[in-house]
């Protein structure tokens, strides 16, 4: 009996496995025995919110979780968007139930993947896993570019670091649509160009005015923020080497007296010997790098260009995720040649600020639903990326601010200089005034000039990857 039990046990635990191995090899599309999934229609293939149709079945005699997963994907465009959108149902045993997960389509053109995910899960607040997942389905679509939106997609549009990453700026049609509000045109003249629905473009428009990046005046729409086209860029450019031409030869020949700063701040306390001592907010002098790059470029520097006097909080007040900085916002035709690479934040704090800076943009995670949070104002939880986790420093400005007098001994009239000349340059091609978005841009251009003859002359050495935090502290010394 108890050999007939052995082989009995024997041959079911056989059936589980091969059953279990025979699941897991099935091919996409394929749902498992326990689902049948019908033919997938959708609401429309038009940008904006759309929906799928199909029936799933439970042909089980359990209740099922079901989370359906939607991804459109563009690829093959300079903007290359992704919108993944989550909805849940619950199928009574042996239920056959029709789905209408949503679909987000954005104003993107070039080829499009869209592809459904089914998964049979435990709880819906639970994050999918692949071995839940039950059926996965592609489609593609390619949305070609009307005629009349032809000569808008010649030139690549950027906008400042972070705010172009957001789902509001991370599709072609949202930068189109800033040039074709400038020159005054109506949602329903914007959407019959692009052939797109009248109210995925009133949406669209709306979120511009609620930004405060749109306004409206005498019954048509004004951008808040310079737009630079490419005369103006090319000419701005010109203007941004020269100055870092002579900013990297001011730079190269107070190096000595860097060094000379350094030693009397030793020999008087104000800074720390131990060059490793974290918490002396004067030990970051030991690592040039950071202290010309970030310090000196744009604590000092940058201020009394971008600002002239008040602290450069240009993101002081909103998270990357969501980066809002309308008194910074510009947009720039041309692309990457036109734009500095560079990446500076600072953030006050009662008595005491946060400086986050790097030679690259960084690429930051921020987790799901970051935009819902923030409407329903949570605080949303972002984080470098692994390859971007900046250095940490304290920083006391009282030990540091000689070192950076010293960098910066005939300086200050260049970026005087500069800052007429572009102002020049701004009046000429039409803007009321050079707006700190337009100095943002320039500056981010000239300091990234700057950094990069610097190290190739071998003035400074790149320190790590590039990344550095500083949080300011006061020490007393000196």
């Amino acid at each position: 009996m108890r050999v007939v039990d052995l082989a009995v046990g024997v041959f079911c635990c056989l059936v589980l496995f091969l059953s279990l191995n025979a699941q897991e090899t099935e091919p996409p599309g394929v749902p498992q025995p326990g689902f049948s999934v019908g033919e997938i229609d959708f609401s429309s293939l038009r940008w904006g919110r759309q929906t799928a149709q199909f029936e799933v079945t439970n042909n089980t005699d359990e209740l099922k979780f079901v989370t359906v997963e939607t991804e459109v994907k563009f690829t093959g465009s300079y903007l290359n968007p992704n919108r993944r959108t989550r909805s849940h149902y619950v199928l009574k045993p042996l239920e056959a139930r029709i789905l209408l997960p949503a679909v987000h389509i954005p104003g993107n053109y070039g080829r499009a993947e869209i592809t459904i995910y089914l998964y049979d899960v435990v709880d819906t607040l639970d994050i999918t896993l692949p071995g839940q997942k039950f059926f996965e389905q592609p489609f593609t679509i390619t949305f070609h570019v009307p005629e009349q939106i032809l000569p808008y997609v010649d030139e690549k549009i950027d906008l400042p670091p972070m705010v172009e990453r957001h789902p509001n700026f991370d599709n072609e049609f949202a930068r189109i649509l800033l040039i074709l509000l400038s020159e005054g045109r109506s949602a329903d003249d914007i959407a019959a160009m692009a052939k797109a629905d009248t109210s995925f473009v009133q949406e669209a428009v709306k979120t511009m005015l609620d930004k405060g990046y749109v306004k409206k005046a005498d019954g048509s729409y004004r951008l808040t923020f310079p737009f630079i086209s490419i005369a103006e860029a090319e000419e701005a450019k010109k203007l941004a080497v020269a100055l870092s031409d002579s900013l990297a030869t001011v730079i190269e020949n107070n190096m000595p007296s860097y060094t000379k700063t350094l030693d009397s701040l030793i020999s008087a306390g104000a800074v720390d010997q131990d060059s490793n001592a974290f918490f002396d907010g004067g030990t970051v002098l030991y690592r040039p790098y950071p202290v010309v790059s970030a310090l000196f470029l744009w604590f000092d520097l940058g201020r009394k260009f971008i600002t002239r006097s008040a602290m450069l909080l240009i993101y002081d007040g909103t998270d990357l995720c969501n980066a809002h900085i309308p008194n910074y916002m510009y947009a720039v035709c041309g692309g990457d040649t036109f734009n500095g690479t560079q990446f500076y934040a600072q953030y006050l704090s009662h008595a005491s600020y946060r400086i986050v800076y790097g030679d690259q943009i960084p690429v930051i995670d921020c987790g799901e639903d970051f935009i819902l949070k923030a409407k329903l104002g949570h605080k949303v939880a972002w984080g470098f990326t692994q390859e971007f986790l900046p250095e940490s420093f304290m920083l006391d400005t009282l030990a540091v601010q000689p070192v950076l007098d010293a960098l910066g001994v005939g300086a200050d009239s260049l970026v005087e200089e500069t800052y007429y000349r572009l102002n020049d340059i701004a009046t000429k091609h039409g803007h009321e005034k050079l707006s700190y978005g337009e100095r943002y841009w320039f500056w981010n251009l000239a300091a990234t000039h700057t950094l990069k003859k610097l190290v190739d002359r071998g003035v400074v050495t790149r320190h790590g990857n590039g990344q550095f935090k500083f949080d300011s502290i006061y020490s007393g010394k000196g």
